[in-house]
C-alpha cells in the first residue's frame, strides 16, 4: 500500500464553543497531548505525502506540538466542511493519483490502523469513488446518517437525523471521516451547493454526487471508542477514558504488572518495560521512562524522568530531567527535580533534591533540601559516592561535597566539604541545670497571676 500519493485534510478550524472554553476545542488535550496533535501523529504514521490542516486564522496563538512537516491552511470564514476542503486543496496536488483523507480534527483517536482500512476498503474495485468511515450510533442519537443501496457495503448518501423518514435503508453508522479519490474530489468540490437551512457547504454532499454519477461509495466501520467526537467536556472526559483503557491494556500486553489498572494514569507518550510493578494511584506525565526492574509506590507522579531498577513512592514526585539509577531508593514525600540519584543511593523521608547529583551508596537524611535558587538563578548541588547527610540538613547551592563525607543533622551547608570530612554546620547546644524545672515553675506563677488579675475584673 503506497500512501506516498495521498493527503490529508484535517478540519479543525471550529471553536468548540460547547466547551465554554478559551481554548479552542483541538487545543485541549487526552493524555497529555492535544487533539489535534493526536490526529497528526496517527496521520504520520501512514506517510502520506502530505498533512494540510485547516486552521481559524483567530488561533494563530495556539500551536500544534508535531508542526513540522503540517501546513497551516487559513478559512477565513466559516463556511461549513466543504468550504474548509476547498481551501485545503490550494496546498494539495489533485492532477496526480491517490486519495484525499478528510479527517475532524474533534475525532482524536482515530488510529493509523483505521485509516489503512479505508484505504483498502476503496481499493476493493476501480469504480470506488469514496469511502466514508462509519461509527455506530443508536437511532435516537441526533447524528447523521448513511444510506444503504443495499448491496454490501455500498452507500448512496448521507443524510441528517431529522430528513431520516424511515423509508431509505438507513444505516445508524454516523460520518467520522472521508476518503476521496483525487479525480472524483476535483471534478465534484466546485458543484457543491450552500445546504438549504444553514447556508453551509457540506462536503458529505460529494457522496450522493458521486453515486448518482454512476461511482462506487462505500463505508468502513469502526468503534465508537475509537471514533468518538468531542463536543463538551463530558466528550472530553468519555474520551479521556478510552484512551487511559487503551494505554493500560497496552501496558498490561508488554509484561508489566498493574496492581490496580484503573487507578494508573498515563501519557501518550510514556516508556515503560516489562517486568515493572506499579502500585495504585500512580499518575505519568509526559516523558517518563521507567525500565525493567522498578518498582513504583502508590500515589507517585512521574514526568519528564528515566527510573531504572530503582524503587519509587510511596508519595514521591520525579519531576523532568531526573534519572533515578538501578538499586536506588526514593521514598514517601521526597521530590526529586533535574537531578541525578545514582545507583544504590537513598533518598527515604520528606525530602527536596533540586538542580543535583547525588552519588552511588549516598544516603540522604530524612527533612534534607537542597537551596537550589536564590530568588534569581539556579544553581547546582554536587553530593559524591558513599557520602552520609543527616536528618534536617539544607544544602545551600552551589556547593559540592566529596566522597565518603559526613553531614551531621540540622546542619546549614554553605561551603565545600573535603573527602571523609565530618561537617557540623549549626549552633552549639547549651544545657542548663535545672533549666526546665525553673522554667516551669515561672510559667506556673506567671499564669496563676493572670488568672487573679481576670477573676478581680469580673467581680468589678
Amino acid at each position: 500500500m503506497d500512501n506516498s500519493k495521498n493527503s490529508i485534510i484535517i478540519l479543525a478550524a471550529g471553536n468548540g464553543s460547547r466547551l465554554k472554553s478559551e481554548t479552542p476545542k483541538v487545543y485541549h488535550k487526552i493524555g497529555g497531548l492535544q487533539l489535534i496533535d493526536h490526529i497528526i501523529k496517527s496521520a504520520r504514521e501512514i506517510n502520506p505525502g502530505k498533512i494540510a490542516v485547516v486552521v481559524n486564522p483567530k488561533h494563530k496563538d495556539f500551536a500544534f506540538e508535531f508542526e513540522d512537516d503540517v501546513v497551516r491552511v487559513p478559512q477565513n470564514s466559516p463556511k461549513g466542511t466543504g468550504d474548509a476542503v476547498k481551501c485545503a486543496l490550494q496546498v494539495l496536488d489533485l492532477e496526480s493519483e491517490g486519495y484525499i483523507y478528510v479527517l475532524y480534527g474533534d475525532i482524536p483517536l482515530i488510529s493509523a490502523d483505521m485509516l489503512k482500512k479505508m484505504q483498502k476498503v476503496a481499493e476493493k474495485c476501480e469504480k470506488t469513488a469514496v469511502v466514508v468511515l462509519g461509527m455506530p450510533t443508536d437511532p435516537s442519537q441526533n447524528l447523521g446518517r448513511l444510506i444503504s443501496t443495499g448491496d454490501d457495503d455500498k452507500i448512496s448518501e448521507i443524510i441528517e437525523a431529522s430528513d431520516d423518514d424511515g423509508s431509505r435503508n438507513t444505516l445508524f453508522l454516523a460520518n467520522t471521516g472521508l476518503l476521496i479519490r483525487k479525480d472524483v474530489l476535483k471534478k465534484f468540490i466546485n458543484s457543491i451547493t450552500p445546504n438549504k437551512k444553514t447556508g453551509e457547504f457540506y462536503i458529505t454532499d460529494i457522496v450522493k454526487m458521486a453515486h448518482d454519477s454512476g461511482y462506487v461509495c462505500r463505508f468502513s466501520e469502526g468503534s465508537a471508542e475509537e471514533l468518538w467526537g468531542v463536543n463538551t467536556r463530558a466528550d472530553l472526559a468519555l474520551l479521556e477514558q478510552h484512551f487511559q483503557d487503551s494505554m493500560r491494556a497496552k501496558i498490561l500486553r508488554t509484561g508489566v504488572t498493574l496492581t490496580a489498572p484503573e487507578t494508573v494514569f498515563f501519557s501518550f507518550d510514556t516508556k515503560i518495560e516489562n517486568d515493572v510493578t506499579i502500585y495504585p494511584y500512580v499518575i505519568f506525565g509526559r516523558g517518563a521512562y521507567v525500565k525493567k526492574g522498578a518498582e513504583v509506590g502508590p500515589f507517585t507522579v512521574i514526568e519528564g524522568a528515566e527510573i531504572s531498577a530503582a524503587k519509587v513512592g510511596p508519595f514521591a514526585r520525579i519531576r523532568p530531567r531526573s534519572k533515578i539509577e538501578n538499586d536506588a531508593r526514593i521514598g514517601n514525600f521526597v521530590e526529586i527535580k533535574n537531578s541525578k540519584i545514582s545507583e544504590k543511593a537513598k533518598v527515604n523521608h520528606l525530602s527536596y533534591i533540586g538542580d543535583s547529583s547525588v552519588g552511588a551508596k549516598t544516603n540522604i537524611g530524612a527533612g534534607t533540601i537542597t537551596c537550589n535558587y536564590d530568588g534569581f538563578e539556579k544553581f547546582k548541588t554536587e553530593i559524591g559516592e558513599n557520602v552520609f547527610v543527616g536528618s534536617n540538613t539544607a544544602i545551600v547551592a552551589p556547593v559540592k561535597i566529596e566522597n565518603s563525607a559526613m553531614i551531621g543533622a540540622g546542619s546549614v551547608i554553605t561551603k565545600p566539604v573535603r573527602e571523609n570530612d565530618l561537617a557540623v554546620a549549626r549552633g552549639r547546644q547549651k544545657n542548663i541545670e535545672n533549666g526546665a524545672k525553673d522554667f516551669r515553675e515561672k510559667r506556673s506563677q506567671q499564669k496563676i497571676s493572670k488568672q487573679k488579675v481576670s477573676k478581680k475584673s469580673g467581680k468589678n
